[in-house]
């Protein structure tokens, strides 16, 4: 192939006659009239002058009836400029000759008339040898020769033309020689588009047969023939219009229009319409008539039909004059035709090519060699006359005669011309749809070089040549075909004429065009034939063929060339004959460089080099095309669109260079290329929208960099608990999902449905910060620094904001975050992202990224929810902790309290939001049990609410109050002796004897005896003060036995005590709130504050008794307590008492607590057999009166501990609960209260009166009564044995009748004492022997005999005196 081109670059041989060839020539030429088109004059405009000449070009096919009344096809080829050299070689072939010149032109006075007559008169001088006739069409005059004012009037409404100038009326009349004939006008479809060549329809049988049976109204002064025309417009290949166009000639209506197969329908239709003309050139007459005109009248020398028209608009008739022209043409054609095929000459004339006269000088021309090579050359040039005026047949039978005549004359010239013009004949008969084939292809502005499958009419076909040659068009009958031409070409022949034309051609080096012009006429044919290789093959020789050329002709040939490999579907061939005509354009040798047109011409080239510019389609895996070719393009249109000046086209090449073909260039290529697209982009950056070439409105897409950086994953991040969109309790409770928790049937698909299609399980919120994180690849071996990266988002109102990243040269993935802001509710689609890259912007769509499976993603905006931070800290000093947003995280409220401390801290809710708060409600959750939990924490959720609605950047404060919560009491361990442990030992209280002995029991060792079930009964009545085990005598008598006691008693606790170690509290605190547009959608927030609270150890109570009190409403409860905390304590066990305690050590307080009532007792206690149903009353009692508080530490910490849990054996339930009787006790009738003193003399006798009343609330069963005297020798012995000290008068012991409630019981009795001294006198009552197993004890303690007396004992000093 570069071989051949440098044929075709290297110096060309002499000067051929004939000027270039035409390289859109075809077969279908050979049987066409030629006619010039061409402009005279300066005034016309060039728009005018192509609006006519698009109309005239529309006439390209003509019916007349000949002689013998039969139809001829009369074909025409407009030419616009045709060189005189062509023109010489009329006589080699006939199709060649300029039979007619029609000029356009406008004046303006008479001195442009004078010039375009001039004009148009020499043009006929210069093709004088073989022009028939003219035309000249004059704009700017009247039909009567006045010159045409702007203000005249248009043509009339009956013959106002169309907008494309055509009639509209579907006859007209043609007026031949001053008389007006009725012709009937037919449409033909379009042929080719390119310029200057000429492509013809033919006529079928049916309409040869068919049309025009009778003719109507024939002059008299005019031929047979010409009594009826058809004539058929198509545009034909001579027009330089550049569109195809399918039009009637005269017809207005676009509906109207048929294809050829309705030509017998048309023609019946058709009707005359004699006046059309005439009412046209009245109208004008009329309205030139009111006023006086210039008229113009031409040179007495010009003697050419001229038609006035006042504009292009006005000239209605045009057509039917052009139809009465070309008419005329065929009859002076016919007529030499005839003349031609009758005479007989002795001695014929030699016709001669051009360069073929100077051969001939000298010859003898009277030799029978040449005489035979004259009369061939005739009957070769009858041949070519009767092709042209529509007898195919006849010129075939004519061709192969001559060509018999001229083999034997060895004129291989002429014999050439016959072998092309039988096999033109043939094809106009086998392929007469061969001027209707598909024109060349060009780009269109959107998608260069898009069709990757190859166009130009080829598409799917076979490469292989491997089709039926011999089959003929469809549609064809071949029958028909051999009836009506016997001696026509099969296309297996045509072919090979051809190919023997072109070898006799190839001896003649003055005969390069017309070899040039046959070659391209059989590729025509083979094309037809689809034999693609074979018509590769003549191609081939086209371009080994030297002619004398100028640059700008051969730019134009390798155009065609490439035009004709498109067409057989060698797109890379075209392409390379493209890009060597672009730098033709552009050759160090060019003078005037056309760089526009370089820049074009390799637009062109890049389907052949399988390179699309729009990234889109343009496969990236180099399974296509030539990566080392396609980069060489690319670069060369990065260089030329910037020597054309075009930054922005350069800048957009050169980054598709880098986009697409970035796989196929090295690292140091990548760097190179780079850093030229950053140069470039600095002066003009490239964006995300296509770039219009000027001056021709190619339209180049833009180039999104979607491996630039490569973007692997894409993650939507939910919103953190806190910014969670919920719905309503109220909304969420209704609905029904069904007996099961979970189904796998709807749960699973659904959501698999959802993301399969990229739809979000959660909602962003209207007006809150959302991100999406993207897992960024940098492909680059350098840094790459992408600004401007944003998020491209459909739908919902999306605030997107830029971000600036500079990604590693490493492989590695990184993550990017991008994020924005929702601005309205509703769908919100998110296709991809945006971002700068050494200057360029991208929009990356998710759906245009191979390797992404889902095209968007989806999420839900719901309205705007209002968001509130929380601040935390102590209330009772206003500082606030560190501000910390509840949205992002959840919130964590950390304290470290004591065992009995109260801390107030203060939640102070912050809104942060442009949202109102309008709705709050705030609960609690924790693992704790909901008794314990209320216990520790306290606020008042009405404040809260006496606080909304909280405005935006407003606050609102809570106070909770949290109460470090402990078990006080010490676990202690098992005693399985509990209840065998004495109280009291001698004359002291063993509860008050340091070191604590066993008889203070831990609350567990207590319930554990219960379940041991100790039934042990007391015998003695004085059981009630002693315990369970207790044996011994308490008769001896002792004034501190029965006295409080005084002071605390302190040890040191031992290590490792149970119960001093901490424990943890944790809670939730929910908030949900709702406000702003969400609060009408059932929506809300709702966040939490983790509240952490860790409580150390601080009072314990190891052990606890009970003793009695002074006071008969009273009882002592004994503790031993210790000090936990590793600072000094201040203990307050009663209001008036207080004590310090250092850490780690024990100390032993009394603390008076009113007893029980009885009937608390029967209300809320339920006994069992055990008598252990009173001990959690009890115990709740002294719980609820007993309240230690203390003080802790340097900074004096409050606190206090409760008894809460603490439990009593039975053998104390009577030193707690109060007595169901009530004493009323005199001696000598004055009473006895608690330290009163009472004195008697020996030997006189004390009246004792003692009264029982019944309290309880019930009915009291027989009590005994019994009155004892006993001295207290104050170390620890008890006398009960006085009968020689004392005596007494009436009874000591006695039983009680049944009390009613509140019924009064009273005895009296006399004490005579012998001997002074003190004395002591213990007044009890106990439950009468026969009636202790009553209902009414067993109801309140069944377990013990009960037994109430008088405390503290009645103490009597006796006297001698």
């Amino acid at each position: 192939m570069r071989s051949s081109v440098s044929v075709i670059l290297s110096n060309p041989p002499p000067d051929t006659t004939m000027s270039y060839p035409d390289y859109c020539t075809s077969p279908h030429h050979h049987q066409t009239l030629l006619v010039l088109v061409t402009q005279v004059g300066s005034q016309l405009k060039s728009r005018s002058f192509h609006k006519l000449y698009d109309r005239i070009s529309r006439v390209g096919h003509v019916k007349v009836s000949d002689s013998n009344g039969s139809q001829r096809p009369v074909w025409v080829t407009y030419r616009r400029d045709y060189p005189v050299e062509n023109n010489d070689w009329g006589d080699f072939q006939t199709h060649r000759r300029v039979l007619g010149i029609i000029t356009i032109g406008q004046v303006g006075s008479q001195s442009d008339l004078n010039d375009i007559c001039k004009q148009h008169e020499s043009l006929k001088v210069k093709y004088s040898s073989t022009l028939y006739d003219s035309r000249c069409i004059i704009l700017g005059l009247n039909p009567d020769g006045t010159m045409y004012e702007a203000d005249s009037r248009g043509p009339s409404r009956g013959t106002s033309p169309e907008p494309n100038g055509e009639l509209d009326s579907g006859t007209h009349p043609v007026t031949i020689n001053g008389h007006t004939h009725p012709t009937h006008v037919k449409k033909v479809s379009a042929g080719s588009t390119d310029r200057d060549s000429g492509v013809y329809e033919t006529v079928s049988s049916e309409d040869k047969s068919t049309e025009f049976d009778s003719h109507a109204d024939s002059p008299q002064g005019l031929s047979e023939g010409m009594a009826d025309l058809k004539i058929y417009s198509n545009h034909v290949n001579g027009s330089d219009s550049g569109s195809e166009s399918t039009s009637e000639v005269g017809c207005c209506d676009d509906a109207k229009i048929d294809s050829p197969r309705d030509l017998t329908a048309d023609s019946a239709q058709d009707s005359v319409h004699d006046s059309a003309h005439d009412t046209s050139q009245s109208s004008i007459s009329t309205s030139t008539s009111h006023s006086s005109r210039v008229s113009l009248q031409p040179p007495s020398n010009f003697k050419t039909r001229a038609l006035f028209y006042p504009t292009g608009d006005h000239a209605v008739n045009i057509e039917s004059q052009l139809q009465e022209f070309i008419s005329s043409l065929f009859w002076v054609l016919e007529s030499k035709r005839l003349d031609k095929s009758q005479e007989k000459l002795e001695r014929p004339p030699l016709l001669c090519a051009p360069f073929e006269r100077k051969d001939f000088i000298g010859l003898d021309m009277d030799s029978r060699t040449n005489k035979k090579r004259c009369g061939g050359r005739l009957r070769k040039q009858l041949a070519d006359l009767t092709l042209q005026a529509g007898l195919p047949t006849e010129a075939i039978m004519h061709y192969s005669y001559a060509a018999d005549t001229l083999r034997n004359c060895n004129d291989w010239l002429w014999l050439a011309a016959c072998f092309e013009g039988l096999c033109a004949a043939s094809v106009v008969m086998l392929y007469p749809n061969l001027r209707r084939s598909s024109g060349l292809q060009r780009f269109s502005s959107l998608g260069v070089g898009g069709n990757q499958g190859g166009s130009g009419g080829v598409g799917n076909r076979s490469r292989n040549g491997s089709v039926n040659t011999n089959s003929l068009p469809t549609g064809l009958d071949p029958t028909i075909v051999k009836q009506t031409s016997k001696h026509c070409l099969s296309p297996d022949d045509i072919v090979d004429k051809y190919r023997e034309a072109i070898v006799h051609y190839s001896k003649y080096r003055n005969a390069g065009v017309v070899e040039t012009e046959a070659s391209i006429k059989a590729v025509h044919v083979l094309i037809e034939q689809r034999r693609y290789l074979m018509a590769a093959e003549f191609l081939s020789n086209v371009v080994f063929i030297n002619l004398q050329l100028s640059d700008e002709e051969k730019i134009a040939r390798f155009n065609a060339l490439a035009d004709l490999y498109h067409q057989i579907g060698f797109h890379r061939k075209a392409s390379f004959f493209r890009r060597v005509a672009a730098m033709r354009c552009v050759a160090p040798q060019n003078q005037q460089p056309d760089w526009g047109q370089c820049y074009r011409l390799l637009l062109q080239t890049l389907e052949g080099y399988k390179i699309c510019l729009d990234p889109l389609q343009f496969r990236k895996d180099g399974s296509q095309g030539w990566p080392s070719l396609q980069i060489q393009i690319l670069q060369e249109l990065v260089g030329t669109s910037r020597r054309m000046g075009q930054n922005a086209l350069c800048t957009r090449h050169q980054a598709f260079l880098v986009c697409a073909m970035m796989p196929h260039l090295t690292e140091v290529e990548r760097q190179e290329t780079a850093n030229m697209l950053e140069s470039l982009s600095a002066r003009s950056g490239s964006g995300p929208v296509p770039l219009v070439v000027q001056e021709t409105g190619i339209i180049i897409p833009p180039v999104n960099f979607l491996n630039l950086p490569i973007c692997r994953k894409v993650r939507t991040i939910a919103p953190v608990t806190g910014r969670r969109a919920e719905k309503k309790l109220s909304l969420t409770g209704d609905e029904d999902s069904g007996p099961f928790i979970f189904s796998p049937f709807t749960s699973l698909t659904s959501s698999n449905d959802r993301r399969a299609h990229g739809k979000m399980d959660f909602d962003w919120v209207e007006g809150d910060i959302c991100e999406i994180c993207l897992d960024l690849e940098n492909p680059m071996p350098f840094e790459l620094k992408v600004t401007n990266m944003m998020l491209l988002t459909e739908g919902a109102q999306f605030e997107a904001w830029p971000s600036t990243v500079v990604l590693k040269a490493e492989k590695s993935l990184q993550a990017v975050t991008l994020r924005g802001r929702p601005l309205s509710a509703g769908e919100l689609r998110v296709t991809g992202y945006s971002s700068t890259v050494m200057g360029v912007s991208s929009n990356c769509r998710l759906k245009f990224i191979p390797h992404f499976k889902i095209p968007q993603y989806t999420i839900n905006v719901v309205p705007a929810l209002p968001l509130i931070q929380i601040l935390t800290g102590n209330s009772s000093t206003g500082s606030l902790g560190a501000e910390k947003s509840v949205g992002e995280e959840c919130g964590t409220l950390h304290l470290s309290l004591s065992a009995g401390e109260t801390h107030e801290c203060s939640v102070v809710l912050h809104n942060v939001s442009s949202q109102p708060v309008e709705e709050l409600s705030i609960t609690l959750d924790s693992k704790m049990d909901k008794e314990m939990m209320n216990q520790v924490f306290q606020y008042s959720e009405e404040n809260i609410h006496a606080q909304l609605p909280i405005p935006p950047g407003g606050k609102a404060s809570l106070t909770l109050y949290v109460y470090a919560v402990s078990d006080f009491l010490c676990p202690g361990r098992l005693d399985e002796s509990l209840e065998t442990t004495s109280l009291i030992s001698g004359s002291e209280p063993p509860s008050l004897i340091s070191g604590g002995p066993p008889s203070l029991p831990s609350r567990q060792s207590a319930a554990t005896s219960s379940t041991r079930g100790a039934r042990a009964r007391r015998t003695d009545s004085s059981a009630s003060l002693l315990s369970s085990r207790s044996g011994s005598s308490a008769r001896s008598g002792s004034s501190t036995s029965t006295q409080a006691p005084s002071s605390s008693i302190r040890t040191r606790a031992t290590l490792n005590t149970p119960g001093c170690t901490g424990r943890t509290l944790e809670a939730t605190l929910m908030i949900k709130y709702s406000g702003g547009s969400g609060m009408s959608a059932e929506l809300c927030r709702s966040t939490q504050l983790l509240i952490n609270v860790e409580v150390t150890p601080s009072l314990l109570v190891t052990r606890w008794d009970v003793l009695p009190a002074e006071l008969p409403h009273q009882c002592y409860v004994v503790l031993d307590l210790l000090n936990c905390a590793s600072h000094e304590m201040d203990l307050h066990y009663t209001p008036t008492k207080h004590i310090l305690i250092e850490a780690g050590d024990s100390c032993r307080v009394p603390v008076p607590v009113d007893r029980c009532p009885l009937a608390t007792l029967t209300q809320d206690a339920s006994e069992n057999e055990t008598g252990w149903g009173w001990s959690t009353v009890l115990g709740g009692h002294v719980a609820s009166l007993v309240e230690l508080q203390w003080t802790l530490g340097p900074s004096d910490t409050p606190g206090r501990a409760s008894l809460a849990g603490i439990t009593f054996p039975p053998s104390t339930h009577d030193l707690i609960t109060m007595a169901p009787i009530h004493w009323d006790v005199q001696v000598d009738g004055l009473d006895v209260l608690g330290g009163t003193e009472n004195s008697g003399v020996v030997g006189r006798t004390l009246e004792l009166r003692v009264g029982i009343t019944n309290t309880s609330g019930a009915t009291l069963p027989p009590l005994s009564l019994r009155i004892t005297a006993f001295q207290d020798h104050q170390n620890g012995h008890l006398n009960y044995r006085l009968e020689a000290k004392m005596t007494t008068t009436g009874a000591t012991k006695l039983t009680t009748p049944q009390l009613a409630e509140g019924e009064e019981f009273q005895h009296c009795c006399g004490l005579v004492f012998f001997t002074s001294g003190v004395y002591k006198v213990e007044v009890t009552c106990s439950p009468a022997a026969a009636v202790g197993q009553t209902s009414f004890y067993e109801n309140v303690t069944p377990a013990h005999q009960h037994a109430w007396k008088f405390a503290p004992p009645l103490e009597i000093t006796v006297t001698d005196v």
